[in-house]
C-alpha cells in the first residue's frame, strides 16, 4: 500500500466514523498499516491506533470491534494464548514488521539484526513448533538482550519468529516485510548466511548447562539451570553408553526430565564392529528452567532403556564458584546470565563475604549468604582473608570447561564439590569443539605453599581445599574450587531393619562427627563409629546421615550418605513411609524414592492390575533391579512404561493400573489419579484415591477444549478455567466461552491430574454406558467426515491437527479426541493425517510424538501399504488449485524428508531409508528366503526380562506366505516376535487376505507387533525388511 492509499484509507474511516461497523475490513487493514508505519515504540493500545489515524479517542472501541469482526467473518485465525484469544495482537500482526520504527531510530536496525541472528541460531537447534502462538520461549534466549525495552513485546516476538521461520524453512514468501527494500534485503542475506554457518558447523555438541540469575528483590535472588537444547548427540560424549543394547535414553538434570533421545545411526569399523552411534532428541522435558537448590554439583543422569544408569559431569554442572567473584550480564529486566549479552554495560558481580567491602550489597540465594555489586566496565575486588585482588571486566570468554571423572557414588550431598582423584579437564570453544591449547594448574588453598603448579594425571592432590585454574586460549582464567577427600571412605556392618553401624575411615588427618538424625537415635561405639537405631514410633524412615569432617586449617566439610538399614522401603522425598496400596501419579514419580541396602533378597516387580481380571496367573510381571542407596522412583519409569506398552494404553482405566511391588509392599501407579464432575455449569475436581479426601486441595490448573460439529478453526484452542472455590476445588468457564461441548483436562505440569473427560455443559453428566455409545457413534462420524474431505482445505482435517497438538502440549493420551481414534482404524486416514500435518506446518511436533502416537493408538506408519501412500499423495495433488501446483510440487521433497524423519523416530535408520524410497518410488531390492541359521541368530537376541521369556506377549499370527523354515519346537515368544515383523511386512506390501493390523478385530496383534518393534527394534526391523524384500522379489 502506498502512502497516498494509506492516507485515503484513513480519510475513509474518518468520513464514516459513525458507521465503522460497515467498514470493518478497512479498519483491519488500517490496524495492520498503523503497526507497520506509525508504531513509535510505546506499548501499543487501541486508543493509539484510533487517535493517530485521526479518529476521536471515544471511537477506539468501535474501530477495534469493526476490525476484529471483519477478520472473523473472513475466516482469519486469531492468535491464542493459554488464558485468552489475542484479538488486538492479531490485528497488529497482520502488518508484519514495524518497518518505519526500526529504520528511523538509530541503532535499532543493527541491534534487531543481531537479535535475529541469535534467534535463528537458537531456533535451528531445537524442535520448535512454528504454529505455536506462545512466543515466550524467546525470553529464555540470550539474544533477547540486544532488543531495547520498546522491542520486548509479544508483537515483535511474533514477527521475529516468522522471520526466523522463513530463513530456516528457506521460504522468502513467509517474510513479514518487503524483501526488495535494500536495507531489508541485506538483513535477509545476513540471516541466511548465519543459518548456513550454523547448519554447516559442528554436527555434534556435548551436553552442557547454563546458569541464569533472577533478582527477586533487594535481598533475595534465585539461580536457574538451563540445559542446552542439543539436537544430535554422539555416543562418544557419554562415557559408558552401551551403543549395542541402548536404543533410547532419557536425560535428567537435577531430577527433572530434560530430553529423550533415540539412536538414529550407528557407525561401524572395517571389521563390522559398532564403534559409535548418533542419538537424536525426539522430545524435550516440560520445563527449560530448573531452580537451583544450593547443591554444589548438579546431578546429570542418563537413564537408558537397557536399565543402565550413567552419571555425567558436564560443562556447567558445577554451581558457580562464589569463592571467587562471578560475573553475570543483564539479559532482561532483573535477569542476568553468565555469558555475553547485548547489555555489556549492565553487569553484576556475585561473591562470598571475604570479597565484600563497604559498598557491597548482601543477598541470599538458595540459603547461601552472598554479596553483589553492579558495574559497567570493570570492578576491582580484594579478598580480605588472603589479600588477593582481582579485576573483573565486562568481557566473557567463549570457552567452557568440563571437569569429569569426579563422580563419587556413595555421596548423597555435600557443601563442596568433591574430588577423590585428579579430574579430567576438557575445554570447548564457542561451537562446542574441544580445544587442546590450554594450561591447567592447581594449588593448595590453605597449605604453606600457595604457588600454582601444573596439573598432571600423575599428581597426588593435597587433602582439603584445592583450586584448579584453567587458562583458555584467550588467556582467560577459569578457577574452580574443590575439596579433595583423599582416601575418605565409610564402612558399615551389623545392618538390620531397625539399626545399623557406620564407620568413618581415613589414613589422613581427618576427623568426623555425626549430626543428629530426625527419627533415629545415634550412639558412639568407637572413635569413628556409630550405631544408628530407628525409633519404632516414627512414621518416617530416616534416609540420610550427615557428617562434619574436620581438618586443621581447612573449612568444615559437610556431607551426607545413605543410612544402610537392611531391606527395601518406599518413601516420599521427605522420608515419610508410603503406605501399602497407595495410588501414585505417574507424573509424580520423582516425589518418591526407594531406599535399599543389604545382602538380603531385594525384589522389585511391576505388573498389570485390574478389578476385572479373572485369572491372576495370566498376569505378566516384570522384575527390576534394586540399587543400593537412595534411588528416585523416576528411575523405574521405563519399567513402568513397559507394562503400559505391554498391555496397551486402552487397557488402563479407573479400574486398572500398574502394580509396583517392592519386597511385598504393593503400591499402584496411574497416569490419571483424580476425577471430575460437572454441575450447574461448574467443574469440580474430586479425589477417590484415599478413604477420606474431604480436606483435599487441588493445586493444579484445569483447561477446556471445545469439540462438536459447528466449530470454526479459530475456536479450536484450549482455555484455562477459573478457580472459583479453592476449598471445594471448583472451577468455572470464562464468561466469553460459549461452547457447550468440551473436553476438560489438567495442565501439563500438574503432578496429580484428572482423567480427561467429555462434557456437555447444558446436560447432566453421562454414565459410562452412555459415554461408550456416544464415543462409538462419534468415531464413526469422524471416519466418514475425514474420508470425504479435502486434506488441504478441509476444516475437519485442521481440527485433527489441532487435536494432535493439544494432546502433545498437555501430554494427554491421543485417544482423548475421537478424531484421532478414528484415523487409527484406517491406513489411508493415517497417511492423509501425515499429509495434513505437513501442510499445516506441524512437522516438528509430529516427529516428537510419533512414537507415543503409534504406541497408544496401536498403529505404525511402516505398516501402511505402499499403494495407500501413493493414493493419498495422488488425492492431495488432484485437489490442488492450478496456481498452487508448482509450489506444492517443489515442496514434495520436504514431505519425503518428513516421512524419513518419522520412520527414523520409530524404526532403524536402514529400514527408514528403504521404506521412504519404497513409498516414493514403489521400488525395492529383491530378497531371499530367511535361512535356519538366521532364525537361530534372531532367537539368540529375543530375550525378555525373565529367564524363560514368560514376560513377553504372545498371540497367534496367521501369515499369508512362508518366509522361514518352520520349527514345531520353537519357543512361542520366538515365533510371535518373528512372525509379528513378517505380518507387518505383509501389511506394508498390501497382500490380499492378510492379517490386517489396522482392523479392529486384530488390535491385539497390532499392539504386540508394536511392542516387539519398540523393545527388539533391530531384530524386528531386520526381519521386517528381509520379509518385505522377499515378498517383492
Amino acid at each position: 500500500m502506498s502512502d497516498d492509499e494509506y492516507g485515503q484509507l484513513k480519510s475513509t474511516l474518518i468520513e464514516h466514523s459513525d458507521e465503522l461497523d460497515e467498514f470493518g475490513m478497512e479498519a483491519a487493514i488500517c490496524y495492520a498499516e498503523w503497526w507497520r508505519r506509525d508504531y513509535n515504540g510505546n506499548i501499543p493500545s487501541k486508543e493509539d491506533v484510533a487517535v493517530e489515524i485521526g479518529l476521536d479517542i471515544c471511537r477506539a472501541g468501535e474501530l477495534y470491534m469493526a476490525a476484529r469482526m471483519a477478520l472473523q467473518r473472513n475466516g482469519f485465525t486469531f492468535i491464542h494464548s493459554i488464558k485468552r484469544t489475542e484479538y488486538f495482537r492479531t490485528l497488529l500482526n497482520q502488518g508484519g514488521l514495524p518497518i518505519r520504527y526500526i529504520r528511523n531510530n538509530e541503532g535499532n536496525m543493527g541491534n534487531f539484526s543481531r537479535f535475529l541472528k541469535g534467534l535463528v541460531k537458537e531456533l535451528s537447534s531445537i524442535n520448535y513448533d512454528w504454529n505455536n502462538a506462545d512466543s515466550s520461549v524467546i525470553r529464555q534466549f540470550s539474544c533477547v538482550s540486544y532488543l531495547g525495552d520498546s522491542f520486548k513485546n509479544e508483537n515483535i516476538y511474533d514477527v521475529s519468529i516468522q522471520i526466523a521461520r522463513a530463513i530456516i524453512m528457506e521460504e522468502n514468501a513467509l517474510l513479514p516485510y518487503d524483501d526488495s527494500d535494500k536495507a531489508f534485503a541485506e538483513l535477509t542475506d545476513s540471516l541466511k548466511r548465519e543459518y548456513s554457518r550454523v547448519r554447516n558447523g559442528s554436527r555434534f555438541r556435548p551436553l552442557s548447562l547454563q546458569w541464569r540469575l533472577h533478582l527477586v528483590d533487594d535481598d533475595n535472588a534465585c539461580l536457574y539451570i538451563l540445559p542446552e537444547a542439543i539436537k544430535d548427540l554422539s555416543s562418544e560424549s557419554i562415557p559408558g553408553l552401551n551403543i549395542t543394547s541402548c536404543y533410547s535414553f532419557d536425560v535428567f538434570v537435577a531430577g527433572v526430565l530434560t530430553g529423550k533421545y533415540v539412536r538414529k545411526e550407528t557407525k561401524f569399523s572395517d571389521e563390522g564392529q559398532a564403534i559409535s552411534a548418533v542419538y537424536t532428541r525426539i522430545s524435550m522435558g516440560p520445563s527449560r528452567e530448573i531452580r537451583w537448590n544450593g547443591e554444589p554439583v548438579v546431578e546429570v543422569k542418563v537413564r537408558c532403556d537397557n536399565d543402565d544408569r550413567i552419571f555425567l559431569t558436564i560443562a556447567g554442572s558445577f554451581a558457580p564458584n562464589f569463592d571467587y567473584p562471578q560475573v553475570f550480564q543483564m539479559l532482561d529486566n532483573n535477569i542476568y546470565v553468565m555469558s555475553e549479552t547485548g547489555n555489556s554495560e549492565k553487569n553484576i558481580a556475585l561473591f562470598s563475604e571475604s570479597w565484600s567491602n563497604l559498598v557491597s550489597i548482601p543477598i541470599s540465594i538458595a540459603g547461601h549468604n552472598l554479596f553483589y555489586e553492579q558495574f559497567s566496565q570493570d570492578l576491582t575486588l580484594t579478598d580480605s582473608s588472603t589479600g588477593e585482588t582481582v579485576l573483573l571486566e565486562n568481557k566473557f570468554t567463549p570457552y567452557t570447561v568440563e571437569f569429569s571423572n569426579s563422580y563419587i557414588p556413595w555421596l548423597e550431598r555435600s557443601n563442596f564439590k568433591l574430588l577423590s582423584s585428579v579430574p579430567i579437564v576438557k575445554v570447548y570453544d564457542k561451537e562446542k569443539e574441544r580445544v587442546s591449547n590450554v594450561k591447567v594448574k592447581y594449588r593448595d588453598r590453605h597449605g604453606l605453599d600457595k604457588e600454582w603448579r601444573t596439573l598432571k594425571t600423575s599428581c597426588v592432590l593435597p587433602s582439603g581445599i584445592v583450586d584448579i585454574c584453567v587458562e583458555t586460549p584467550d588467556s582467560h582464567r577459569i578457577i574452580e574450587t574443590f575439596y579433595c577427600i583423599g582416601d575418605i571412605a565409610f564402612a558399615h556392618c551389623n545392618e538390620g531393619n531397625m539399626s545399623t553401624e557406620i564407620y568413618f575411615k581415613s589414613n589422613q588427618s581427618f576427623r568426623a562427627e555425626i549430626e543428629i538424625i530426625e527419627g533415629a537415635d545415634v550412639i558412639n561405639i568407637e572413635d569413628n563409629g556409630w550405631r544408628i537405631s530407628r525409633r519404632a514410633d516414627t512414621l518416617s524412615w530416616p534416609s540420610e546421615c550427615s557428617f562434619r569432617i574436620y581438618r586443621n586449617n581447612t573449612p568444615v566439610l559437610k556431607l551426607s550418605i545413605a543410612i544402610p538399614f537392611e531391606g527395601v522401603v518406599l518413601t516420599d522425598i521427605n522420608g515419610g513411609l508410603v503406605p501399602r496400596g497407595k495410588i501414585i501419579s505417574f507424573a509424580n514419580l520423582a516425589h518418591y524414592c526407594i531406599m535399599s541396602h543389604g545382602r538380603g533378597r531385594r525384589k522389585l516387580s511391576v505388573s498389570y492390575f485390574s478389578d476385572k481380571t479373572e485369572d491372576d496367573s495370566k498376569i505378566k510381571s516384570l522384575d527390576g533391579k534394586v540399587y543400593d542407596g537412595i534411588v528416585s522412583l523416576i528411575d523405574y519409569k521405563p519399567l513402568i512404561d513397559r507394562i503400559f506398552n505391554l498391555y496397551g494404553a486402552n487397557s488402563f482405566n479407573r479400574s486398572s493400573c500398574v502394580t509396583l511391588n517392592i519386597s511385598g509392599n504393593p503400591v499402584f501407579v496411574r497416569k490419571f489419579v483424580l476425577d471430575s464432575i460437572v454441575k450447574d455449569g461448574m467443574v469440580t475436581v474430586i479425589d477417590n484415591t484415599e478413604d477420606n479426601t474431604d480436606d483435599y486441595l487441588y493445586e493444579g490448573e484445569l483447561f477446556a477444549f471445545p469439540v462438536g460439529d459447528q466449530l470454526c478453526i479459530q475456536d479450536l484452542f484450549p482455555v484455562m478455567l477459573i478457580r472459583t472455590n479453592s476449598a471445594t476445588n471448583t472451577f468455572a468457564f470464562p464468561e466469553d466461552f460459549c461452547h457447550k461441548e468440551v473436553i476438560v483436562f489438567s495442565g501439563a505440569a500438574d503432578k496429580r491430574r484428572i482423567v480427561p473427560k467429555y462434557y456437555n455443559r447444558d446436560d447432566y453428566d453421562f454414565d459410562r454406558v452412555n459415554r461408550k455409545e456416544m464415543q462409538i457413534d462419534n468415531i464413526s462420524k469422524w471416519e466418514i467426515l475425514l474420508a470425504d474431505e479435502n486434506v488441504m482445505f478441509g476444516n475437519h482435517w485442521k481440527e485433527v491437527c489441532r487435536a494432535f497438538k493439544l494432546c502433545s502440549t498437555f501430554n494427554l493420551p491421543f485417544s482423548t479426541h475421537n478424531a484421532l481414534r478414528s484415523i487409527a482404524r484406517m491406513p489411508n486416514l493415517i497417511a492423509k493425517f501425515i499429509i495434513a500435518m505437513w501442510l499445516n506446518g506441524d512437522r516438528n511436533v509430529l516427529e516428537e510424538e510419533i512414537d507415543r502416537f503409534e504406541q497408544e493408538l496401536e498403529v505404525a506408519l511402516h505398516w501402511i501399504p505402499v499403494n495407500v501412500w501413493q493414493e493419498s499423495i495422488n488425492d492431495m495433488m488432484a485437489s490442488i488449485p492450478e496456481p498452487m501446483m508448482q509450489i506444492i510440487v517443489m515442496k514434495l521433497a520436504e514431505f519425503t524428508e518428513l516421512v524419513l524423519g518419522l520412520l527414523n523416530a520409530t524404526v532403524t535408520n536402514e529400514l527408514a531409508q528403504v521404506m521412504t524410497a519404497y513409498i516414493t518410488t514403489q521400488k525395492i531390492d529383491k530378497g531371499q528366503f530367511i535361512s535356519r541359521s538366521d532364525i537361530n541368530e534372531y532367537k539368540s537376541k529375543i530375550k525378555g526380562l525373565s529367564d524363560n521369556n514368560m514376560d513377553l506377549p504372545v498371540v497367534r499370527y496367521k501369515l499369508h506366505g512362508k518366509y522361514y523354515p518352520y520349527e514345531d519346537q520353537m519357543l512361542l515368544s520366538y515365533r510371535v516376535m518373528i512372525e509379528s515383523a513378517m505380518c507387518a511386512a505383509e501389511n506394508a506390501s498390501g497382500i490380499v487376505n492378510r492379517t490386517d493390523l489396522f482392523a479392529k478385530e486384530y488390535k491385539e496383534h497390532a499392539r504386540i507387533a508394536n511392542f516387539y518393534r519398540k523393545y527388539f527394534k533391530e531384530t524386528y526391523c531386520d526381519i521386517f525388511l528381509r520379509t518385505l524384500k522377499y515378498i517383492n522379489r
